[in-house]
């Protein structure tokens, strides 16, 4: 095929690209010579990394192969990139992403500093607060300190929020499997919004088919969770929830303001809130998040629908 373009066309790019026959180099751009490699020889002895045998098959099967890892290379350093073999075009890509890594790290780095310095003196205000609880008599301070321990009983969910959804993005969060009731967990989640739920008066429906599930607890939990909290938040007063439980799935469908159409592809963005969740509660905009990045640590799809002013349904499921 006379029609390929010469790949040193593609010097401009910081990508490296490298045409490969067999599993020898037959043609590359000024970003791959600079990696070490040579025309004319073998890929393998100028680069190394915990996949190469799966890279190696690909190339002999003619099969697309992608992945991401800490690449070493004969003649320089080792860095965190993510490498393509394109095998209709037998093109192998690297591209360097040690910067978009270090970034990531800094970011978490910050995020855990930023958890753990917050955490002493929260503790420290929620412990006066309790205090004051105890031996006030004033009915009338009592309530404005209720309110200030609500205020930092949500700045402490706001920090293990942060907290989980830095560890699920990062791989830091190790499962636990174990065998549990899934009625006995859904209770725990019931009880732990009660107050919300009462504030609404709102009705939830659960449909379950088997009480034992074998999965990682603390995450069924907070997805749960999460779902559920956001269903009762996005819903009008004396409304109905419906929460279908199995070894199979979770299933939240609500009947209130759902989600703009323009605003579908942005829920699971960290901090977002739509234009109408805005005016109708208060949140973090990290339940959602959280949500997507727990069922990823775990390969659970996650998927939803929703009608604005119609209501939303999320669905994981979890085989």
């Amino acid at each position: 095929m006379k029609n390929r373009f010469e790949l040193n066309a593609l010097d401009p790019l910081k990508e490296a690209v490298l045409r490969i026959d067999g599993i020898t180099i037959t043609d590359m751009n000024k970003s791959a010579a600079d990696l070490g490699f040579k025309t004319a020889s073998e890929i393998f002895p100028f680069i190394s990394f915990d996949r190469i045998d799966e890279l190696t098959k690909a190339i002999i099967a003619g099969e697309y192969f992608e992945c991401e890892s800490n690449l070493y290379f004969l003649t320089k350093d080792a860095q965190y990139s993510k490498i393509i073999y394109d095998s209709r075009d037998k093109l192998l890509f690297i591209l360097d992403l040690s910067e978009k890594e270090l970034l990531k790290k800094v970011k978490a780095d910050v995020v855990t500093a930023i958890s753990h310095e917050l955490r002493t003196p929260l503790s420290v205000a929620m412990g006066n607060v309790q205090m004051l609880k105890d031996f006030s008599s004033d009915s009338k301070n009592e309530k404005i300190v209720n309110k200030i321990q609500d205020s930092l009983e949500k700045l402490e969910k706001i920090i293990s929020q942060l907290s989980l959804l830095t560890q699920a993005e990062f791989g830091n969060y190790t499962r636990k499997y174990e065998v549990f009731d899934t009625q006995a967990l859904y209770n725990d989640v019931i009880s732990d919004l009660s107050k919300k739920i009462e504030e609404k008066n709102v009705t939830i429906n659960l449909f379950t088919q088997k009480t034992e599930l074998y999965a990682d607890r603390f995450i069924i939990y907070t997805i749960l969770r999460n779902l559920i909290s956001n269903a009762v938040k996005y819903s009008n007063k004396n409304a109905e929830i419906n929460v279908k439980l199995s070894p199979e799935i979770i299933e939240v469908e609500d009947f209130g303001i759902g989600i703009r159409e323009e605003e579908k592809q942005r829920v699971f963005e960290r901090f977002f809130r739509g234009t109408d969740a805005l005016k109708l509660a208060q949140g973090s905009g990290l339940g959602l998040p959280i949500v997507k990045y727990l069922c990823e640590l775990c390969d659970y799809k996650l998927g939803f629908t929703t009608r604005w002013m119609i209501g939303s349904k999320f669905t994981v499921k979890l085989k």
